[in-house]
């Protein structure tokens, strides 16, 4: 008897363990504000966005509501340079590049991976931004969706060229400290964000994904559940 005590003790202490490792990764609510540096008319539009603080890739759920009806909009990750170079430089490998020039047409201009490392030596800020998927608001101007960062899109639809088919596209792993969640319309001005939200998450990489809650609770009665039974059998 005193083998099974210890045993299920054994049990209960390494869902404890399991539970503690992985409860960073629990799901990020927030709500996304309005623009107020929206420029093609007032700001409309609310949503609510749910991430995984850690995970394979950054992936979650969208709810929105008051959006034009069958209208289509771009969700993005955009960099934050001057707060967080590491991840800006990393969401811009996988995505675009935008030089920040106020005196440039549309406030900037594109540059590919082999010129960004001039832009940066001549002080320009070079912004990384990763179009990652898009969605048509329904009748009543909502949508709600599920999303998992492995695509990058020019536009809606249509695949990056210089970047990996949509569906192969792996997101670096590290930590995302400052980054900004967007929608913008599909349509010019595309970089300009009707909805947005700053978040931070961590990319733990493809061959070590985080377990869902979920998974842990069915886990954890899965092992009480066998002490339960060596005790019975005993």
């Amino acid at each position: 008897m005193k083998f099974i005590h210890y045993g299920k003790a054994f049990l209960i202490g390494a869902v404890f363990i399991l539970m503690g490792s992985v409860a960073f990764a629990l799901p990020v609510i927030v709500d996304l504000e309005q623009n107020p540096d929206y420029i093609s008319g007032t700001p409309y539009g609310s949503g609510t966005l749910t991430y995984e603080s850690a995970g394979a890739s950054f992936m979650g759920s969208l709810s929105v509501s008051g959006l034009i009806p069958f209208f289509t909009y771009q969700m993005k990750l955009e960099g934050q340079p001057d707060d967080d170079f590491t991840a800006n430089a990393l969401i811009g490998s996988i995505g675009r590049w935008w030089v920040i020039d106020e005196t440039a047409a549309w406030g900037g201009y594109s540059v590919t991976d082999d010129q960004v490392a001039a832009e940066w030596a001549a002080g320009k800020t070079v912004l990384g931004y990763l179009l990652f998927d898009s969605f048509t608001a329904d009748a009543s101007g909502s949508a709600n969706l599920n999303f998992y960062v492995d695509s990058s899109y020019h536009v809606a639809g249509v695949p990056q060229p210089d970047r990996p088919a949509p569906g192969d596209l792996v997101m670096p792993a590290g930590m995302y400290d400052a980054v900004s969640f967007i929608i913008t319309e599909d349509a010019a001005p595309w970089g300009t964000p009707l909805l947005r939200r700053n978040i931070s998450f961590e990319v733990t990489g493809a061959a070590s994904p985080v377990p869902e809650p979920a998974t842990l609770l069915l886990l954890g009665s899965g092992l009480l559940g066998l002490a339960g039974f060596r005790r019975r059998k005993k």
